[in-house]
């Protein structure tokens, strides 16, 4: 009888640090799957800026236009360069955040004990 009462406390233990992982696991997924989801629209966008200056680019006879057209452009690149890298930033913060959590101890069963024990 000895041998189930200490192997269930492992087994919930066990059990315990399977639900913790699995819930990490799931919101490192939806994380990831955000963050895949702006890196397509990013693209979406940059590849509609692109053609835009493609077309502004070939149906202006002017060189200032075209210069124009270009400086356009570069602004707006530069600004949504600014924010990509913020938002990569951001993004790998959350994720490492996300997987400290994973190897974190509970900190409230850890407080619990001493105080039981005092």
């Amino acid at each position: 009888m000895t041998y189930r009462s200490q192997a269930r406390p492992v087994a919930e233990a066990i059990q315990s640090c399977a639900k913790r992982a699995i819930a990490v696991q799931s919101e490192f997924s939806e994380k990831l799957i955000e963050a895949n989801r702006h890196w397509l629209e990013q693209i979406q966008i940059e590849s509609t800026e692109a053609w835009e200056l493609f077309r502004k680019f070939n149906s202006t006879a002017s060189v200032a236009e075209k210069i124009t057209a270009l400086q356009d452009w570069s602004k707006g690149v530069t600004a949504r360069a600014a924010e990509d890298a913020t938002y990569a930033i951001e993004t790998a913060r959350s994720l490492g955040t996300i997987e400290l959590n994973l190897l974190a101890r509970r900190t409230g069963a850890t407080e619990e004990t001493p105080r039981k024990a005092a």
